[in-house]
Protein backbone atom coordinates (compact mmCIF):
# COMPACT_ATOMS: atom_id res chain seq x y z
CA UNK A 1 0.00 0.00 0.00
CA UNK A 2 1.60 3.40 -0.93
CA UNK A 3 1.62 5.94 2.00
CA UNK A 4 0.03 9.35 1.77
CA UNK A 5 1.56 12.10 2.53
CA UNK A 6 -0.79 13.52 5.71
CA UNK A 7 -1.18 12.08 8.36
CA UNK A 8 -2.19 12.48 11.91
CA UNK A 9 -1.57 10.84 15.23
CA UNK A 10 -4.34 10.19 17.48
CA UNK A 11 -3.73 10.90 21.47
CA UNK A 12 -4.70 7.98 23.59
CA UNK A 13 -7.40 9.00 26.49
CA UNK A 14 -7.21 8.09 30.25
CA UNK A 15 -8.77 8.89 33.02
CA UNK A 16 -7.20 10.50 36.21
CA UNK A 17 -6.13 6.64 37.37
CA UNK A 18 -4.67 6.16 34.10
CA UNK A 19 -6.71 4.11 32.72
CA UNK A 20 -7.83 3.88 29.25
CA UNK A 21 -11.41 5.47 28.01
CA UNK A 22 -12.89 3.56 25.73
CA UNK A 23 -16.05 5.69 24.64
CA UNK A 24 -14.07 9.02 24.60
CA UNK A 25 -11.06 7.30 22.31
CA UNK A 26 -13.97 6.14 19.58
CA UNK A 27 -15.57 10.07 19.92
CA UNK A 28 -11.71 11.25 18.85
CA UNK A 29 -11.25 8.77 16.08
CA UNK A 30 -14.33 9.87 14.79
CA UNK A 31 -13.51 13.21 15.22
CA UNK A 32 -10.36 12.77 13.27
CA UNK A 33 -11.96 10.41 10.02
CA UNK A 34 -14.10 13.44 9.82
CA UNK A 35 -11.19 15.95 9.05
CA UNK A 36 -9.04 16.27 6.32
CA UNK A 37 -6.25 13.02 6.98
CA UNK A 38 -5.20 10.79 4.78
CA UNK A 39 -4.12 8.67 7.45
CA UNK A 40 -4.44 8.04 10.88
CA UNK A 41 -1.95 6.36 13.30
CA UNK A 42 -2.06 5.19 17.04
CA UNK A 43 0.98 5.39 19.33
CA UNK A 44 3.54 7.86 18.07
CA UNK A 45 4.40 10.54 20.38
CA UNK A 46 0.98 12.30 20.23
CA UNK A 47 0.20 8.89 21.53
CA UNK A 48 2.50 8.02 23.93
CA UNK A 49 3.20 4.93 22.12
CA UNK A 50 6.31 4.12 24.58
CA UNK A 51 3.70 3.40 27.39
CA UNK A 52 0.89 1.24 27.13
CA UNK A 53 0.79 -2.44 29.04
CA UNK A 54 0.17 -5.38 26.53
CA UNK A 55 -3.24 -5.56 27.59
CA UNK A 56 -3.64 -1.87 26.82
CA UNK A 57 -2.44 -2.14 23.21
CA UNK A 58 -4.23 -5.39 22.56
CA UNK A 59 -7.40 -3.47 23.76
CA UNK A 60 -6.78 -0.20 21.93
CA UNK A 61 -6.08 -1.55 18.73
CA UNK A 62 -8.72 -3.83 18.59
CA UNK A 63 -11.02 -0.63 18.85
CA UNK A 64 -9.09 1.19 16.09
CA UNK A 65 -9.36 -1.48 13.80
CA UNK A 66 -13.11 -2.24 14.69
CA UNK A 67 -13.75 1.52 14.31
CA UNK A 68 -11.93 2.23 10.89
CA UNK A 69 -12.43 -0.66 9.31
CA UNK A 70 -14.76 0.96 6.48
CA UNK A 71 -13.07 4.16 6.80
CA UNK A 72 -11.08 4.38 3.65
CA UNK A 73 -7.83 6.29 4.82
CA UNK A 74 -4.92 4.50 5.94
CA UNK A 75 -3.95 3.21 8.98
CA UNK A 76 -0.70 2.71 11.26
CA UNK A 77 0.14 1.55 14.56
CA UNK A 78 3.47 2.27 16.37
CA UNK A 79 5.09 -0.63 17.86
CA UNK A 80 7.50 0.53 20.10
CA UNK A 81 9.75 -1.69 22.99
CA UNK A 82 13.62 -2.13 24.30
CA UNK A 83 13.97 -5.55 22.29
CA UNK A 84 12.93 -6.89 19.51
CA UNK A 85 11.13 -9.38 21.00
CA UNK A 86 8.58 -6.73 22.21
CA UNK A 87 7.78 -5.08 19.02
CA UNK A 88 7.10 -8.42 17.33
CA UNK A 89 4.87 -9.42 19.75
CA UNK A 90 2.86 -5.77 19.08
CA UNK A 91 2.74 -6.76 15.20
CA UNK A 92 1.69 -10.14 15.54
CA UNK A 93 -1.17 -8.34 16.91
CA UNK A 94 -1.49 -5.88 14.53
CA UNK A 95 -0.84 -8.24 12.03
CA UNK A 96 -3.74 -10.25 13.26
CA UNK A 97 -6.58 -7.73 13.08
CA UNK A 98 -5.68 -6.67 9.67
CA UNK A 99 -3.26 -4.00 9.86
CA UNK A 100 -0.49 -4.05 7.80
CA UNK A 101 1.05 -0.63 7.73
CA UNK A 102 3.67 -0.43 11.75
CA UNK A 103 5.98 2.42 13.39
CA UNK A 104 8.84 1.23 14.34
CA UNK A 105 11.69 3.38 16.49
CA UNK A 106 15.78 1.90 17.33
CA UNK A 107 14.99 0.15 20.75
CA UNK A 108 16.92 3.16 22.86
CA UNK A 109 18.20 1.68 26.11
CA UNK A 110 21.20 2.35 24.44
CA UNK A 111 22.66 3.17 21.69
CA UNK A 112 22.80 0.68 18.58
CA UNK A 113 26.24 -0.70 17.20
CA UNK A 114 26.14 -1.55 13.39
CA UNK A 115 25.72 -5.07 13.98
CA UNK A 116 22.41 -5.03 16.24
CA UNK A 117 20.98 -2.54 13.90
CA UNK A 118 21.53 -5.20 11.08
CA UNK A 119 19.90 -7.43 13.69
CA UNK A 120 17.28 -5.17 14.45
CA UNK A 121 15.74 -4.53 10.66
CA UNK A 122 16.66 -7.98 9.86
CA UNK A 123 14.73 -9.44 12.18
CA UNK A 124 11.62 -7.03 12.01
CA UNK A 125 11.94 -6.77 8.30
CA UNK A 126 12.26 -10.45 7.69
CA UNK A 127 10.30 -11.76 10.22
CA UNK A 128 7.20 -9.78 8.76
CA UNK A 129 7.84 -9.67 5.07
CA UNK A 130 4.08 -8.71 4.16
CA UNK A 131 4.47 -5.37 6.63
CA UNK A 132 5.49 -2.27 5.79
CA UNK A 133 7.44 -0.79 8.83
CA UNK A 134 8.04 3.18 9.11
CA UNK A 135 11.44 4.35 11.52
CA UNK A 136 10.26 6.64 13.46
CA UNK A 137 14.04 8.48 13.80
CA UNK A 138 13.87 9.66 16.72
CA UNK A 139 16.84 11.58 18.61
CA UNK A 140 15.98 9.92 21.73
CA UNK A 141 16.74 6.71 20.30
CA UNK A 142 20.68 7.83 20.79
CA UNK A 143 20.86 6.84 16.78
CA UNK A 144 19.68 8.83 14.42
CA UNK A 145 20.33 7.42 11.03
CA UNK A 146 21.50 9.26 8.05
CA UNK A 147 19.99 8.99 4.84
CA UNK A 148 22.95 6.65 3.62
CA UNK A 149 22.23 4.66 6.11
CA UNK A 150 18.63 4.03 5.43
CA UNK A 151 19.02 3.42 2.22
CA UNK A 152 21.73 0.82 2.67
CA UNK A 153 18.65 -0.84 5.40
CA UNK A 154 15.92 -0.46 2.44
CA UNK A 155 18.41 -2.20 -0.31
CA UNK A 156 18.52 -5.10 1.65
CA UNK A 157 14.99 -5.30 3.60
CA UNK A 158 12.32 -3.27 1.34
CA UNK A 159 9.44 -3.41 3.45
CA UNK A 160 11.18 -0.84 5.62
CA UNK A 161 9.21 1.82 2.72
CA UNK A 162 9.11 5.89 5.13
CA UNK A 163 11.17 7.32 7.74
CA UNK A 164 9.32 10.22 10.11
CA UNK A 165 12.40 13.02 11.39
CA UNK A 166 10.92 15.49 13.48
CA UNK A 167 14.11 17.62 14.19
CA UNK A 168 17.53 18.30 13.11
CA UNK A 169 19.44 20.97 11.12
CA UNK A 170 18.49 21.71 7.43
CA UNK A 171 22.19 20.16 6.25
CA UNK A 172 20.95 16.94 7.97
CA UNK A 173 17.90 17.15 6.70
CA UNK A 174 19.19 17.51 2.98
CA UNK A 175 21.21 14.88 3.88
CA UNK A 176 18.11 12.07 4.48
CA UNK A 177 16.60 13.02 1.49
CA UNK A 178 19.30 13.12 -0.84
CA UNK A 179 20.82 9.94 0.35
CA UNK A 180 17.64 8.35 0.62
CA UNK A 181 15.39 8.50 -2.12
CA UNK A 182 13.96 5.44 -1.95
CA UNK A 183 11.71 5.92 1.17
CA UNK A 184 8.96 7.86 1.78
CA UNK A 185 9.96 10.39 4.92
CA UNK A 186 7.97 12.52 6.69
CA UNK A 187 8.30 16.28 8.38
CA UNK A 188 7.38 18.27 10.52
CA UNK A 189 5.97 21.70 10.42
CA UNK A 190 9.18 23.14 10.55
CA UNK A 191 11.03 22.22 8.06
CA UNK A 192 8.32 20.34 5.94
CA UNK A 193 8.19 23.46 3.37
CA UNK A 194 12.25 23.22 2.98
CA UNK A 195 12.21 19.23 2.53
CA UNK A 196 9.36 19.58 -0.09
CA UNK A 197 11.59 21.54 -2.42
CA UNK A 198 14.55 18.67 -2.17
CA UNK A 199 11.75 15.90 -2.19
CA UNK A 200 8.19 14.84 -2.66
CA UNK A 201 7.81 14.06 1.44
CA UNK A 202 4.89 13.69 3.36
CA UNK A 203 3.64 15.69 6.59
CA UNK A 204 2.93 14.41 9.92
CA UNK A 205 1.35 18.00 11.71
CA UNK A 206 0.72 18.59 15.18
CA UNK A 207 -0.57 22.11 14.27
CA UNK A 208 -3.71 19.93 12.90
CA UNK A 209 -4.81 19.06 16.40
CA UNK A 210 -5.35 23.23 16.62
CA UNK A 211 -6.57 24.08 13.81
CA UNK A 212 -7.23 21.19 11.56
CA UNK A 213 -8.02 23.55 8.08
CA UNK A 214 -5.69 25.96 8.13
CA UNK A 215 -2.96 23.21 8.74
CA UNK A 216 -4.47 21.19 5.67
CA UNK A 217 -4.54 24.41 3.74
CA UNK A 218 -0.93 25.01 4.64
CA UNK A 219 0.48 21.14 3.21
CA UNK A 220 -1.42 22.50 -0.02
CA UNK A 221 0.01 25.25 -0.76
CA UNK A 222 3.92 23.38 0.22
CA UNK A 223 2.66 20.80 -2.27
CA UNK A 224 1.29 23.34 -4.92
CA UNK A 225 4.30 25.58 -4.96
CA UNK A 226 2.33 28.29 -3.94
CA UNK A 227 5.12 30.39 -2.17
CA UNK A 228 3.89 33.34 -0.71
CA UNK A 229 0.78 31.49 0.87
CA UNK A 230 2.94 28.60 2.06
CA UNK A 231 5.31 30.95 3.41
CA UNK A 232 2.05 32.68 5.04
CA UNK A 233 1.07 29.93 6.86
CA UNK A 234 4.67 28.68 7.60
CA UNK A 235 5.48 31.97 9.47
CA UNK A 236 2.35 31.49 10.70
CA UNK A 237 2.36 27.93 12.47
CA UNK A 238 6.37 28.68 13.83
CA UNK A 239 4.85 32.27 15.53
CA UNK A 240 2.29 29.69 17.27
CA UNK A 241 4.58 27.20 18.76
CA UNK A 242 6.75 29.89 19.46
CA UNK A 243 4.19 31.67 21.52
CA UNK A 244 2.56 28.06 23.17
CA UNK A 245 4.60 25.15 22.93
CA UNK A 246 7.99 26.69 23.49
CA UNK A 247 7.51 28.37 27.25
CA UNK A 248 5.77 24.41 28.19
CA UNK A 249 9.19 22.89 27.00
CA UNK A 250 11.23 25.06 28.93
CA UNK A 251 9.12 24.39 32.13
CA UNK A 252 9.50 20.38 31.39
CA UNK A 253 6.54 19.64 29.60
CA UNK A 254 6.77 16.22 26.98
CA UNK A 255 5.61 16.98 24.08
CA UNK A 256 2.86 14.75 24.09
CA UNK A 257 1.80 15.92 26.93
CA UNK A 258 1.42 19.46 24.73
CA UNK A 259 0.26 17.36 21.78
CA UNK A 260 -2.73 16.29 24.08
CA UNK A 261 -3.66 19.97 25.11
CA UNK A 262 -4.01 21.01 21.92
CA UNK A 263 -6.21 18.30 21.03
CA UNK A 264 -8.27 19.09 23.46
CA UNK A 265 -8.34 22.66 22.80
CA UNK A 266 -9.40 21.53 19.26
CA UNK A 267 -12.04 20.17 20.26
CA UNK A 268 -11.56 16.37 21.43
CA UNK A 269 -13.44 15.16 24.19
CA UNK A 270 -10.02 14.34 25.92
CA UNK A 271 -8.47 14.72 29.40
CA UNK A 272 -5.10 15.87 30.28
CA UNK A 273 -3.82 13.03 31.50
CA UNK A 274 -0.68 11.34 30.27
CA UNK A 275 0.72 8.36 31.49
CA UNK A 276 3.42 8.62 34.88
CA UNK A 277 5.69 9.75 35.13
CA UNK A 278 5.44 12.02 32.90
CA UNK A 279 3.43 15.01 33.90
CA UNK A 280 0.04 16.15 32.12
CA UNK A 281 -0.71 20.01 31.35
CA UNK A 282 -1.51 21.75 34.92
CA UNK A 283 -4.48 23.53 35.31
CA UNK A 284 -2.83 26.95 35.32
CA UNK A 285 -0.82 26.14 32.22
CA UNK A 286 -3.36 24.74 30.28
CA UNK A 287 -5.88 28.20 31.57
CA UNK A 288 -2.68 30.15 30.35
CA UNK A 289 -2.25 27.50 27.12
CA UNK A 290 -5.95 28.81 26.45
CA UNK A 291 -5.52 32.16 26.74
CA UNK A 292 -2.49 32.74 24.91
CA UNK A 293 -4.45 30.68 21.40
CA UNK A 294 -7.34 32.74 21.66
CA UNK A 295 -5.21 35.76 21.92
CA UNK A 296 -3.04 34.05 18.79
CA UNK A 297 -6.70 33.25 16.72
CA UNK A 298 -7.74 36.79 17.31
CA UNK A 299 -4.28 37.71 16.07
CA UNK A 300 -5.10 36.25 12.98
CA UNK A 301 -8.31 37.82 12.02
CA UNK A 302 -6.80 41.27 13.11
Amino acid sequence: MKIPSYLVSSPIPWDEDQNFEKNSFLEILEHLMNQSCDGLYLFGTSGEGYAPSEAEFSEIVKHFAEKTSDWIGYRQIGCFGLSTSQIKWKCSICKDLGIDQIQVTLPFWKEMCDVELENYFGDLCDGFPDLQFLLYNNPRNKRRLTGEELERIHSKYPNLVAAKTGSGNWMEIYELLKNAPSIKHFLTEASFPFGYNVQKIGFIPSYHYVFPERSRNFFDAVISRNLELSEQYHHEIMDFFFRTALPLLNKGYIDGAIDKAYAKLGGMDISLTIKSPYQPLSVHDYEWLKKETLKFEQDLVS
